[in-house]
């Protein structure tokens, strides 16, 4: 038995859908093809880890050969396509994940548990996850197969922007740059818990026992040196400050980002000279 789900208040509508999708697909007459068909393009299945859901889309033509489209479903199959499929109901109303209404895009986003799915993803999962695309016309579906790659990637710093010597200042006063981390993630950069830096000193001492954090908020406070010019945009900032007690020398900044799940990126290297 095929598990069905079912989101918000438009039953009727819903088990209007499913009674339509159930009886053709029970149905011996009915006409079922595979990835044979330009009807549903643009496929996406993603496991967003940091808020642990689920979002399924495909981009769906309205009619196939003269006949309306009537419904559109996911069978969600997780690692193992022998195994009896969740079975999810997407639209194009633009709730339940489905960004714009009316768009020929149906989507879902559903929470990553086992209320919603049978095939409960974990972060440390590897392997690959099928989905199976259905789009109804009258008696017709046409269907495509998405796999996907599990396995999170981390974050990853693509650049650094700071500046590359800074001039020590006399007493009472102090010298200012901007620094600006830009950086992804293969779950969007949303997943990207903290992004901050490690600054070694000349002597090779770290100028502080804990991690320089770097802020994508949108907040500007100097007295904290806290500076960022756009807030969610993927791009970490804050002043760095220079004053008269900082040692001449080559300063070496390690910067890095750490996603929800814990996955820590590569270190990003860069040096600035205080002169």
């Amino acid at each position: 038995m095929i598990k069905l789900h079912y989101f918000f208040s438009m039953r009727k509508t819903l088990w209007l859908l499913m009674g339509l999708l159930l009886s053709i697909m029970g149905c011996p007459g009915g006409d079922s093809t595979d990835d044979e068909t330009d009807s549903l393009n643009d496929l996406q299945f993603n496991y967003h880890q940091g808020l642990n859901n689920l979002y399924f889309s495909v981009q769906v033509e309205s009619s196939y050969l003269g006949k309306k489209l009537q419904a559109v479903q996911a069978l969600y199959f997780g690692f193992d396509t022998t195994h009896t499929a969740d079975t999810l109901v997407l639209n194009d109303w633009g709730i339940a994940g489905d960004i714009i209404s009316d768009d020929g895009v149906f989507s879902i986003r559903i929470s990553n548990d086992s209320n919603n799915v049978t095939f409960v993803l974990e972060p440390t999962d590897t392997g690959n996850v099928y989905t199976k695309f259905l789009a109804q016309y009258g008696t017709l579906i046409k269907s495509k197969m998405l796999m996907y790659e599990t396995g999170n990637q981390g974050p990853k710093i693509l650049s650094v922007s700071m500046p590359d010597s800074m001039r020590r200042p006399g007493a009472d006063s102090v010298s200012v740059g901007t620094l600006v981390v830009t950086l992804t993630d293969p779950d969007g950069h949303e997943d990207v818990q903290t992004c901050y830096l490690m600054f070694q000193k000349p002597d090779s001492t770290f100028s502080s026992g804990s991690p320089i954090s770097l802020y994508d908020d949108g907040n500007k406070d100097f007295s904290m040196y806290l500076w960022d010019d756009v807030a969610k945009d993927g791009k970490y900032s804050r002043y760095i400050i220079i004053d008269s007690s900082n040692p001449l020398g080559t300063y070496t900044s390690y910067f890095y980002a750490r996603d929800y799940s814990g996955i820590l990126s590569e270190p990003f290297i860069t040096t600035l000279v205080v002169y």
